[in-house]
């Protein structure tokens, strides 16, 4: 009797249960429209020439597809240039785009919020960004979660590309060589020529150092540089290290400070030989390898080592950049700047 009870009571909670579990709303995977646009963001993200650029076109996108009235990307510290001493709330773009500067313009926007997503996500040593859509009207639970999942994957992917991007830079600033051009950055210059002040001195034999400047090598008409705008830029990069290098001895030293200066040193230069280089690289012009680029001025500032100079080459150093400067104030091809200037 009591087994009989037992199975009637067992039998009856299995079917309690089994009509709980079909009443029981389930998690819906997400809709092929989700993942479709969800593909298409990462794509933006990441085909675009920078991080802060294909966050941009990738909140755009999503701002396209699911209308709010207003969006806002904003940072308490990455992507802000210059980065702020403190953490401090900027907004980095905002959506619909406006015509002036959309940052003078945000207290005058009026919106009638009836939903508000935000996506907030932590940059490890940097800060915070976050992505913020205001919806003037309500929508269904299901597309709200939607726009919310994307948001957030949008926001994390975002940030996890911006902290591979910051290290990333900081293990390239922290390379004695240009990654780009293979040229020495100023302190493996540095160490270079000064290993060679000892047999200098002890054979007699000045040299020059001489600091080359590329004026309007990288001169691009928006501030926005695009990825084959770059491609172009890189390429004239390299076309201005090769015109340097047929100018000089397989012997000299070349060093690179930046993507439009470079600086050379001229075993056995002496200033009259130094300025007969120097007036030789002027007359032959820049040429990159699409022909002669009359944005290009070619400016040169030189200084000569005398053999016994207890000068640094930091100080060298001082002196080519005040001749450099000089020539470039005065609209001239190269200026020597003698070693007691």
């Amino acid at each position: 009797m009591m087994d009989a009870n037992f199975s009637d009571i067992m039998r009856s909670a299995r079917v309690r249960l089994s009509r709980a579990f079909r009443n029981t709303p389930q998690r819906r995977s997400p809709s092929s429209d989700e993942t479709t646009l969800e593909a298409t963001l990462m794509e933006l993200l990441r085909s675009a020439i920078s991080v802060p650029e294909g966050l941009k076109l990738a909140f755009d996108h999503f701002c396209l597809v699911t209308r709010p009235e207003r969006g806002l990307i904003m940072s308490s510290g990455p992507l802000v240039i210059p980065p702020p001493t403190e953490p401090q709330i900027h907004i980095l773009h905002s959506w619909p785009i406006r015509d002036g500067d959309f940052r003078s313009r945000l207290g005058g926007i009026r919106t009638t919020t009836n939903l508000c997503l935000r996506a907030i996500a932590e940059i490890r040593h940097q800060g915070e960004i976050g992505l913020v859509v205001y919806y003037g009207c309500r929508m269904s639970r299901r597309r709200t979660a939607s726009c919310r999942r994307i948001l957030n994957t949008l926001a994390q992917t975002a940030a996890a590309m911006i902290e591979v991007d910051h290290r990333y830079r900081a293990l390239l600033r922290a390379l004695p060589f240009d990654p780009l051009t293979h040229l020495p950055v100023w302190s493996l210059f540095r160490e270079k020529v000064e290993r060679r002040f000892a047999r200098l001195d002890r054979e007699q034999i000045p040299a020059t150092l001489m600091l080359v400047s590329f004026y309007g090598l990288l001169h691009t008409p928006s501030e926005t540089v695009e990825a084959d705008e770059a491609v172009e830029q890189i390429a004239h990069v390299r076309d201005a290290i090769s015109f340097l290098q047929r100018a000089i001895r397989p012997t000299d030293l070349m060093g690179q400070l930046d993507r439009e200066s470079f600086v050379l040193w001229l075993d056995g230069g002496d200033r009259f030989a130094s300025v007969e280089r120097a007036e030789q690289i002027c007359r032959r012009k820049y040429m990159c390898s699409a022909g002669a680029n009359p944005l290009v001025s070619v400016k040169i500032g030189l200084v000569t080592r005398e053999p016994g100079s207890h000068d640094t080459l930091d100080v060298f150093f001082e002196r080519a950049r005040m001749a450099l400067s000089i020539a470039q104030e005065e609209n001239l091809d190269w200026y020597f700047a003698h070693e007691s200037a």
